[in-house]
């Protein structure tokens, strides 16, 4: 019932809207019969970017077209929880600027995620292994990053303990960390992450770091 609700609120907000011809970038591209959402590349705040995303869209929540505020690449904004997609491919047809309101839905697969760490100003390139459980996620690699002074400095940076659960897909999350070594080139930190919804989870955590 919920997957014919999404695929009938794409439909009814689709069908008033003005169809565009497609550009040079992938679109996403939603399907009714499955009720997944797939995507070439999507922006996590601002920041984080990870490819072949592939989401279970449960509900839309409030779904917009033609909306102002979706630019140039597919992204997903944690304050405010909207997704927002430039192109989106149903039924045959090509939709522009589709924001989605406080969606519900749950993560399917994704693949390698790249970070640009510019603002920073640091030259290193960073890669992140995290591996939850015995399981390996695809690593995070950041580019434009300092390089940490001292142990001391990569234990307390509170930047690479987020990239922690941006890496392992959590979202919602808190992180407590039970040791860290840095040896100049590479670092671990262990931890656990707490997790609160959509149930309460405490996951082990080795998170493998890297400067290039």
């Amino acid at each position: 019932m919920m997957l014919r609700k999404t695929a009938a609120a794409f439909a009814l907000v689709a069908g008033a809207a003005m169809v565009f011809p497609a550009h040079a970038a992938d679109p996403a591209v939603f399907d009714a019969a499955t009720g997944r959402l797939s995507m070439p590349i999507l922006q996590i705040d601002s920041s984080l970017k990870f490819r072949d995303v592939v989401i279970q869209l449960l509900s839309p929540g409030q779904l917009q077209l033609n909306d102002p505020s979706v630019g140039a690449d597919i992204s997903f904004s944690s304050t405010g929880n909207v997704l927002r997609i430039p192109q989106l491919s149903f039924g045959g047809a090509l939709y522009p600027a589709v924001s989605l309101t406080s969606p519900a839905f749950s993560l399917v697969s994704f693949g390698e995620a790249v970070i640009d760490g510019g603002a920073t100003g640091g030259t290193y390139t960073l890669d992140v292994r995290v591996m939850t459980e015995g399981i390996t996620v695809p690593p995070i690699t950041i580019n434009n990053v300092p390089k940490p002074a001292n142990q001391a400095e990569f234990c307390s940076d509170p930047a690479l303990q987020q990239a922690v659960m941006q890496n392992a897909g959590v979202g919602q999350a808190t992180w407590t960390m039970t040791g860290c070594s840095f040896n100049g080139t590479s670092g671990r930190m262990t931890g656990v992450l707490n997790i609160t919804s959509p149930i309460a989870l405490s996951i082990p955590v080795t998170a493998d770091y890297s400067y290039r």
